[in-house]
Parts: structure tokens; C-alpha cells; sequence
């Protein structure tokens, strides 16, 4: 190969791995924690909120309190009370489910009116450098576990999904994260 070719063919590789690294990183949890970061620092709620799957994150945070609540009643004793506490579940899921997602909506809003001014409920790292050193991310099959400190709140863990043509969003918090912050909130059964 002449040096000429080598002069065209250095730069035509070194373009086209930069290109499909490019591709990749846009593609990662890490690249949309970046991007709700930057929504976050522009307080634009509508943004941030793409990247929360509120239906889902209440669907799960809803799992837990319903278990948490009836873990403290008496267990069933016979089949019926068994098939009543299945009926009980269901209804106090279908009730808390929206108070969930109000909350969920509420804590994103509140979190990326005050950033910058004053904290919210959770503060998360921005900036390109902030998102690669603040946040420990470890894939789950198609899923990701997001671990971070929150300068207020402490340890801050979730899980993070991605579905065909949508960027990747945080779908689940941990369990212990989610009973702290409904002592700490008015959520109840009614």
C-alpha cells in the first residue's frame, strides 16, 4: 500500500470507530442519566420526564407497600381468608396506584424546579464527568441497576429499561429507598 493510502486510510478507520462508539455510548443508561441531567440543569420537567417510566415505577413501588402492609396483618388461616387477603391486595393496589403516580410526578417536577436553588428529594450527578464517576451502573439482562450516592438522601438505587425506539428510563426503585420515602411521605391506604 503506497503512503497515500495509509494517509487516506488512518483517518477513514479512526472516523469510522469514533463514529460507532458515538452510536454506542448514545445507546447506554449512562448516556440518558446524562441527558436527564442536562434537563434537570435546564429545568425542563416535560424532558427530565422522559426518563421515568412513572407507570411502571408506581406499579412497582405499589407491589411493595401493598406487601409491606399486609405483612403485618395476621396470616390466613384458611382458604377463604387466603382468596379475601388476594381481594384485599388488589384493591389497595388499584386505590394506592394513582397516589403513587401523582407522587412520582410531583417528586420529578419538585426535584428539577429546585435544582441548582434547593435540594429536592434526590440530587443526582451532573455532567459528563459526574454520570461516568457518580453513577455504578451493572447490566441485569436487558435491564440496568443504577447505584449512587445522594448527598442527602444517602444510598440511591434503581433500575433502569429500555424499550424499542425510547431511550432508556428509570423503571423501579429499590425496595428499602421506596419504604423510606413513604415514612417520609403521606402515602396510604384510604
Amino acid at each position: 500500500m503506497s503512503t497515500h493510502g495509509w494517509a487516506w486510510g488512518v483517518p477513514v478507520v479512526l472516523l469510522g470507530v469514533v463514529a460507532l462508539v458515538s452510536v454506542y455510548a448514545v445507546t447506554t443508561p449512562r448516556y440518558a442519566l446524562y441527558r436527564l441531567g442536562a434537563a434537570v440543569q435546564r429545568h425542563d420537567v416535560e424532558d427530565a420526564l422522559r426518563y421515568f417510566d412513572v407507570e411502571r415505577i408506581a406499579d412497582r413501588a405499589t407491589d411493595v407497600l401493598v406487601a409491606d402492609y399486609l405483612a403485618r396483618q395476621p396470616a390466613p388461616a384458611t382458604p377463604a381468608e387466603a382468596n379475601g387477603r388476594q381481594l384485599v391486595a388488589s384493591l389497595a393496589k388499584r386505590r394506592l396506584r394513582p397516589q403513587v403516580i401523582d407522587r412520582v410526578r410531583v417528586e420529578v417536577r419538585r426535584s428539577v424546579e429546585r435544582a441548582g436553588a434547593q435540594a429536592g428529594p434526590v440530587v443526582l450527578p451532573v455532567g459528563v464527568v459526574a454520570v461516568l464517576k457518580g453513577f455504578e451502573v451493572s447490566r441485569d439482562g436487558p435491564d440496568a441497576w443504577v447505584s449512587y450516592r445522594d448527598p442527602g438522601e444517602g444510598p440511591v438505587r434503581f433500575r433502569m429499561a429500555r424499550q424499542p425506539g425510547e431511550p432508556w428510563k428509570i423503571s423501579e426503585f429499590d425496595p428499602d429507598w421506596v419504604r423510606r420515602r413513604a415514612r417520609e411521605e403521606t402515602i396510604r391506604l384510604r
